[in-house]
């Protein structure tokens, strides 16, 4: 049927004229809006990556600062997951992670070192204290520290702890903690030989990877800074990480493994990033091809923004937790920003700068006076991106 023509028809002419040119101008403020969108935002959130790239002094200098004065008020009531072990974690962890942050700016800054090592000592002190040991000790009812001689596993909380103390040790060979990390690492190196797959358990019946990839890297990065080789169970371990705790299709680490070593959970990037990292100072081949797992597999970019996948496209899993972090259409804050350690140490600008500017984006950095922060990050948060942001590549950690 034939619709009735209008009988304005000039009328409706110009009327439609003037609509068609609003639409085209709407149009045309919508694409300039997503170009700025896509190409502003992104360019601007990048102007503190050439920064700690180059590892320039001054902001290395600020942000130690403001992790240092975290630091020392640091303890279990600044942190309420809900969880007396996690809170446990989350101090321990940012002593430990500021401590290695100023291992790495000693190493890299030769003029900031006599500061860096004041500070890293003071963090050192807190990892070592009997606050910070008190989730490792609740969960195995016995002492880390008290209990070297024994045979049980403890492995975050020695593994973390003794590479903290292996970097002060090849930073400067002498220091008032060089026996315990001598006595720490004849412990570990024990206990590693004697497991199977030369993996210990983190907590009774809890085993992971990525746990022991610090011990392992603590027990390598010793043996450099007294001009040794690595003990034997270095190699075995990454024998078994090449062959057992990695997917054979991605090249992602496992991130638990059950008891008799096989598997608990799907490969990760949160840990395998973090494996990247520790690995970096104990083997650059094996911490190389978990950072390319991650950027093959799992990075990817929105609108220029560096984003990072806790699980590989079409796994099975897809839940965050304390290690992911909350995922966000798939994506790991953690993982992100352990990846950031992982392009530093090889030498991979373009992922570098694109987890950067999204750092940038949801870290809001502040610079009030003499001190750098990322405002949203908040204590274990900014420890871990000052550790992440000052990782050195792997030569760094090699004599001679």
């Amino acid at each position: 049927m034939e619709k009735p023509r209008s009988r304005n028809l000039p009328g409706l002419a110009v009327v439609q004229a003037g609509m068609g040119r609003r639409i085209l101008c709407w149009a045309l403020t919508l694409v300039v809006i997503i170009a700025a969108f896509l190409m502003i935002p992104h360019r601007l959130c990048e102007s503190g990556a050439a920064a700690f790239w180059d590892g320039d002094r001054g902001r290395v200098q600020a942000f130690g600062t403001n992790v240092d004065r975290h630091l020392r008020e640091l303890g279990p009531s600044r942190f309420r997951t809900g969880s007396r072990r996690f809170d446990g974690e989350w101090t321990f962890g940012t002593a430990m992670m500021a401590a290695m942050g100023f291992g790495q700016t000693a190493r890299a800054h030769p003029s900031l070192a006599p500061e860096a090592l004041a500070r890293m000592d003071l963090a050192l002190d807190a990892v070592l204290s009997a606050p910070a040991r008190g989730f490792d000790a609740e969960a195995w009812q016995e002492d880390p520290l008290d209990s070297l001689d024994g045979e049980r596993g403890h492995g975050a909380y020695l593994g973390y702890a003794n590479l903290a103390l292996s970097v002060r040790r090849f930073v400067e060979p002498e220091s008032r903690f060089s026996a315990l990390n001598d006595r720490i690492s004849v412990a570990l190196e024990r206990r590693l030989a004697a497991a199977p797959a030369h993996v210990i358990e983190t907590y009774p019946g809890e085993i992971y990877p990525v746990d022991n990839a610090a011990a392992i890297a603590s027990l390598a990065l010793r043996a450099r800074a007294l001009g040794r080789e690595p003990p034997p169970v270095v190699a075995q371990y990454l024998e078994q990480v090449a062959t057992r705790f990695v997917d054979p299709r991605t090249g992602l680490l496992s991130q638990a493994l059950r008891p008799d070593r096989t598997p608990a959970d799907a490969p990760r990037g949160s840990g395998t990033a973090l494996a990247a990292y520790y690995l970096s100072f104990a083997d650059e081949a094996s911490s190389r091809a978990l950072h390319r797992a991650v950027r093959d597999h799992l990075a990817g970019d929105v609108a220029g923004f560096g984003v990072v996948r806790e699980y590989a496209p079409g796994s099975a899993h897809g839940r965050g937790d304390i290690d992911s972090g909350p995922l966000v259409f798939g994506w790991s804050i953690s993982a992100m920003g352990f990846g950031l350690s992982g392009c530093r140490v090889h030498g991979d600008r373009a992922c570098f700068d694109q987890l950067y500017r999204a750092f940038h984006l949801f870290g809001a950095p502040t610079s009030p006076g003499a001190e750098f922060s990322f405002a949203s990050g908040g204590p274990l948060g900014n420890a871990i991106v000052f550790a992440m942001l000052t990782a050195q590549p792997a030569s760094a950690w090699r004599r001679g």
